[in-house]
């Protein structure tokens, strides 16, 4: 196993450069100067020239340039922004655990709704409720994310005034921003209402949340369900059922922690579709997170941010995506003889 986890770290590695590589070549073909691209400095010095050419080692061959720039961004230098002047990574740190909180919640949704709906689809195997089912789950697929948050604002913001149609909370209710996560935040202050807080930044997270989960929550149900037909026709299943043991048992006891597996995975692959779809998401609600600030900046090109944005959405795609192999290999047999030939 370990020589299995050496070899996921190396392509991790790999994987890492060439997108380094990629962001570089595109920055070196952007218009206007490489060193404005690269460092965000606008129209600057004879002193800052002179910086920035030793950082980047613009003087010399491409390929000490392709290291420089690794060696920078890998130590938190993205450069400034050309819209603002403030430095691209301290805005990263700002806007990241507001993604981060959209993400974690709408994949959380999305197990919730489709782990029962997909058993319930495998329980019920061509009958009613398993039609009903996957036919919803393929309206809800086909559905686009930016359709369906204009509706739930018109519908449910505007018309009833239910929900919250912007931001993540009111501005009654005044937050120190400690670790970026609302709710963590929120119990971490000392304010009066807590709980009304505590409402209200609920309320802001419904709509965006339940928009976004909607897309990983139809693969879930259709992973699930075929998941769980494959493990309900195995033989220890059969077994289990002639030796009288109860349905409920079989179901949750049995076949579900096995067909859970290919679920956990293939949401790991849905990262790079949920990030682009919660760019959308925070755009329609007004969410200040990473995927607004890259909208904005592909308005304004602005280079160095959507380079830092390309880089830091495209790697933590990579690297959650290698660590729940790690983890699942670790954890099930099953998926370790497949690697090995033996557990």
């Amino acid at each position: 196993m370990w020589f299995y986890i050496a070899r996921r770290i190396n392509l991790f590695v790999f994987t890492v450069a060439v997108l380094y590589l990629l962001v570089f070549l595109m920055m070196s073909a952007l218009p206007g100067d490489l060193a404005t691209n690269l460092s965000g400095v606008k129209n600057p010095t004879i002193t800052q020239t002179d910086i920035i050419v030793e950082q980047y080692k613009l003087d010399k061959s491409w390929i000490n340039q392709y290291l420089s720039f690794i060696n920078q961004r890998i130590h938190g230098n993205f450069g400034v922004s050309f819209s603002n002047g403030s430095p691209i990574f301290d805005e990263m740190l700002t806007l990241l655990p507001a993604t981060i909180e959209l993400c974690v919640y709408a994949i959380f949704i999305a197990l919730l709704i489709g782990l029962p709906l997909g058993i319930i689809a495998a329980v019920y195997y061509k009958k009613t409720s398993d039609s009903f089912i996957i036919g919803a789950s393929l309206v809800g697929y086909s559905m686009p994310v930016f359709w369906l948050g204009v509706i739930a604002i018109m519908y449910f913001g505007l018309d009833l005034q239910w929900l919250p149609v912007a931001g993540r909370l009111n501005l009654l209710y005044q937050v120190d921003a400690v670790t970026g996560f609302t709710l963590l935040d929120i119990y971490l202050s000392d304010i009066q209402y807590k709980n009304l807080a505590y409402h209200d930044a609920l309320a802001h997270l419904i709509m965006p949340t339940l928009t976004l989960a909607l897309i990983p929550a139809t693969v879930v149900i259709r992973i699930t369900r075929t998941s769980m037909l494959e493990e309900l026709n195995a033989n220890y299943i059969k077994a289990s059922k002639a030796r009288g043991v109860h349905p409920f048992i079989i179901i949750f006891n049995h076949a579900l922690p096995n067909a859970i597996q290919p679920v956990l995975s293939q949401i790991s692959l849905q990262l790079s579709t949920l990030l682009t779809s919660a760019m959308v998401t925070e755009v329609i609600f007004s969410w200040p997170g990473i995927g607004q600030w890259l909208i904005q900046a592909t308005y304004q090109q602005d280079y160095p941010t959507i380079s830092a944005g390309i880089l830091i959405c495209a790697g933590f795609v990579i690297l959650i995506s290698v660590a729940t192999d790690v983890i699942l290999i670790a954890t099930t047999p099953q998926r370790r003889s497949a690697v090995h030939g033996s557990s």
